[in-house]
């Protein structure tokens, strides 16, 4: 979601530095912000970046080029100077034209972006729309003090403004600038059209008064408060209860699997004998090399997260949680309390048998790409005992006051229109395995059962787990709390009425006659539990949160 294109005229009337157009324009504010308002480069290490990812991107290029080329046999002379000319387009050239091309500036209303020559783009954001603010600080960065920084506005990641290489600093004046504009704007609504134009000058010397480059969250604000900091134990315990190992295991199977799509069949051939021939060994060398495979996914799994989850720290900031962490790549998100949507607590199987949560906050906007390509949500606490659980929650995020759940369940006495389709299904497709080995005569082929059999078996499982702990708690006339299972996890959700967009509620002629529906409420939220939803519940109930949700009775 991109500002009103209003906000490049109010920049300007304001005195930040240039117009749009580019043409210069003194100040009218005589206190002067036209340092906060100036057009400004990004920092010349993108030009590095930019010749590497031009390497990358040239090479499939030269290599399709180099087979049209060879074709009709040209002197070599002529295929040196061709690779030359295009490793300098893309390493050289484009870079160059990329960075003198590129600006940005921060004026006393919104943060502006402007690229290109043939094709010009002018990204314009609102202070008052900024939902997150994310940095990026790899360790080839550090000795700089530069940092890739992502603002992140309502919507998807192309709303989103991405500075690919900025003073460290930068993020801290936004922060300033955008925290003063909102207070302003907050404070002042009512305020006459001459004090709102003051707004930027004074945001500007809050900026210039306060903000020191390179300067950490502990240096840069003296009473920013720590609330929450995760230990290597933490870490450790994350790491090794996190299932996607197991995921990882899975997708390890499938590219053995395309192995063979790539090597000579005889190879292929020759390597599943060797491996057949270990497993025929003996029992204790499959244990063994089953222990292995599992201790190399937990080692990655260890490596991963202490990469991404190193010095993991919540702080508070005036009205902002900063979250920092990261090893190799030191990672900052700045968020604004009042801009979360919703917050979620999870658990797989394994952490509830160790009476462990995880917690994490909703946007309606991207923060920026993770370390596993995800920019949607935001981890909030990654481990935590339960009961550490809601004492913890409640120092983050004291505006939430978060209860103990006590939820109804709305699955009460109903599991059986849970079970009926999965346990119909798995009936039907036994019949039609037996059906299908009594006319071939095949008493073999009835061990085909087992498969949908164990199929069905599965997938009741995962409707009576979601059955047995689907339910809702009304807080108060703005707050629910939800609670689920999605597959082998469970889960509780903590929103606001403001966020549910609308509700839907369906049914069939048999369970309208008993007072059973389904019931789905869509959030206005962009990661986590996009919706809240109900796979059978009493239409009574149903009602009730219609009534709460919508203020409308049915």
């Amino acid at each position: 979601m991109s500002a009103p294109a209003a906000g490049t005229h109010q920049a300007d009337e304001s005195g930040q530095g240039e117009r749009s157009d580019g043409s210069n324009q003194k100040p009218r504010n005589a206190s002067g912000s036209q340092e906060s308002g100036q057009w400004r480069l990004l920092h010349p290490l993108v030009l590095v970046e930019d010749a590497i990812d031009g390497v990358k991107s040239s090479v499939s290029l030269i290599i399709a080029a180099a087979v049209v080329i060879f074709h009709f046999n040209p002197p070599h002379w002529v295929i040196w100077a061709f690779g030359a000319f295009v490793v300098v387009c893309a390493c050289l050239i484009a870079p160059m034209v990329g960075y003198f091309s590129t600006r940005y500036r921060m004026t006393g209303e919104s943060v502006e972006y402007r690229s290109g020559i043939v094709v010009r783009k002018h990204n314009i954001i609102a202070y008052s729309h900024i939902h997150a603010i994310s940095s990026d600080e790899p360790f080839y960065y550090k000795p700089f003090s530069v940092v890739k920084l992502n603002i992140a506005s309502a919507g998807t990641v192309a709303a989103d403004m991405q500075l690919k290489a900025v003073p460290s600093d930068v993020q801290y004046e936004l922060e300033h600038l955008r925290h003063a504009r909102v207070s302003a704007q907050s404070s002042q609504a009512s305020a006459q059209e001459g004090i709102v134009a003051g707004i930027g000058a004074e945001a500007s010397a809050i900026v210039t008064g306060h903000v020191r480059p390179g300067a950490s969250i502990e240096e840069e604000q003296g009473h920013g408060e720590m609330l929450y900091r995760a230990s290597t134990a933490d870490i450790l315990l994350y790491a090794l209860t996190d299932l996607r190992f197991l995921a990882a295991f899975v997708a390890l199977i499938g590219l053995l699997d395309r192995i063979k799509d790539v090597i000579s069949e005889r190879l292929f051939d020759e390597a599943a004998s060797r491996v057949t021939s270990v497993f025929t060994s003996g029992t204790v060398v499959v244990i063994a090399l089953i222990v292995l495979v599992v201790i190399v996914l937990m080692v990655a799994s260890v490596v991963n997260s202490m990469l991404q989850f190193y010095g993991f720290e919540v702080w508070r900031r005036k009205d902002d949680l900063v979250i920092v962490r990261g090893l190799l790549t030191r990672r900052r998100v700045t968020v604004p309390v009042n801009r979360i949507q919703s917050v979620g607590i999870r658990q797989s199987v394994i952490r509830r048998m160790l009476h462990l949560n995880s917690v994490a906050v909703a946007l309606s906007a991207s923060h920026g790409e993770d370390d596993d390509g995800d920019s949607t949500s935001i981890s909030l606490l990654p481990v935590i005992r339960q009961r550490e659980l809601i004492e913890t929650i409640a120092r983050v995020l004291p505006q939430w006051d978060i209860p103990n759940p006590q939820v109804q369940r709305t699955s009460r006495h109903l599991t059986r229109y849970l079970l009926f389709l999965p346990c119909m299904m798995t009936g039907l497709a036994v019949l039609a395995v037996i059906l299908f080995a009594v006319l071939r005569h095949d008493g073999m082929a009835l061990l085909w059962a087992l498969l949908p059999l164990a199929i069905g078996a599965l997938w009741c499982f995962f409707r009576w787990i979601r059955g047995r702990y689907e339910g809702f708690q009304l807080l108060d006339d703005k707050r629910i709390i939800v609670s689920g299972a999605r597959g082998f996890a469970l889960f509780w959700v903590v929103t606001r009425r403001s966020r549910i967009q609308s509700v839907e509620r369906q049914t069939t002629v048999l369970r309208q006659r008993r007072g059973v529906e389904r019931l789905t409420m869509p959030l206005f939220v962009y990661s986590g539990e996009t919706e809240l939803r109900f796979s059978v519940i009493h239409q009574s109930q149903a009602a009730q949160l219609q009534e709460w949700a919508m203020r409308v009775r049915s």
